[in-house]
């Protein structure tokens, strides 16, 4: 498995030695910045990338390929990087608005083309951003598709299992992101037992609620999201069970919506792709990702 994988890397990071160099644009008010790849033929769309929790454009971009693949197929890339963020998204919102419209603006793109996607709070950014378009109308763009990698969902599932890690303290990994999330959550919405209507508006899927809470304004756009249980990994190296994974909410939003109609809510289960740049096994990494059927995926939806 780890010979597949750093072979895998290898490729990648071949690729990006021959590869354009992106452009990096930063505006003088935000540290926030972005990477841009722009292709060689006339543009056809937008993908943008979007870091996990930690991760910068920079790192993300040496982890896959699907913005080479992209290129290729005449999209701009775009890989954003937040310095300054907050809980609820406003920040990277209005990020997101900013950049895009420059890049609409000066390469004559689409805005109907546009899909977006990333690992973990990456993933719940594009879901968020996704919904906010449809729901408060207050968004630059509607994106034509969304993707995401291992994405948690709902915020009142999230905070009973970080209580669990706390209570556990089986890893210090688990228990420090538990407690710091924890801190994080409670400062920005409270707790679910005082406030859980902020937990309903402010989660892109509320399982406990009949049509999904926020989950329904997307029965309409394509969605694709990779999760990779790694059950055993979990119970070996976190003290966790299938309760206190993402995919749990995953499986049951995509059941939720697909059940509603929804005719692109696809979902991709792996075993055994989780694997860290360091050669660390990991369930929640990129490395789960398929880029060239994601990026098949993407084409297939903006070319609807």
């Amino acid at each position: 498995m780890k010979t597949r994988y750093f072979t895998l890397l290898l490729g990648i990071l071949c690729a990006k030695l021959f590869a354009q160099a992106p452009e990096k644009i930063t505006f003088k008010d935000t540290q926030n910045h972005y990477l841009k790849m722009v292709p060689k033929g006339k543009p056809e769309g937008i993908l943008i990338i979007l870091p996990g929790g930690g991760e910068t454009g920079e790192s993300v971009m040496n982890q896959v390929n699907l913005d080479d693949l992209a290129l290729e197929k005449n999209l701009i890339v775009l890989f954003p990087t937040w310095e300054d963020s907050d809980f609820g998204f406003h920040i990277e919102q209005k990020f997101l608005d900013r950049i895009v419209k420059d890049t609409v603006e000066k390469h004559k793109v689409s805005k109907d083309k546009i899909s977006m996607g990333g690992l973990s709070g990456g993933g719940m950014l594009a879901f968020t951003y996704a919904e906010r378009a449809l729901r408060d109308n207050n968004t630059y763009f509607v994106p034509n598709s969304i993707f995401a990698l291992d994405v948690p969902l709902d915020y009142e599932n999230i905070y009973y299992r970080m209580q669990r890690d706390i209570e556990r303290n089986y890893s210090d990994v688990a228990t420090n992101e538990a407690k710091y999330f924890t801190e994080e959550m409670v400062a920005a919405i409270g707790t679910p037992d005082k406030n859980r209507e902020q937990y309903i508006k402010e989660s892109m899927f509320s399982y406990r609620e009949k049509d999904g809470g926020n989950a329904k304004y997307l029965l309409n756009t394509p969605m694709l999201i990779y999760t990779e249980p790694g059950i055993l990994w979990q119970i070996e190296n976190r003290g966790r069970d299938i309760y206190d994974l993402n995919c749990v909410d995953i499986t049951a939003m995509i059941n939720l919506l697909r059940l509603k109609g929804h005719k692109n809510a696809d979902l991709v289960i792996t075993n055994d792709r989780g694997i860290r740049p360091n050669g660390m096994r990991h369930p929640h990494s990129w490395s789960i990702m398929d880029s060239q059927e994601c990026l098949n995926w993407i084409l297939k939806h903006m070319k609807a």
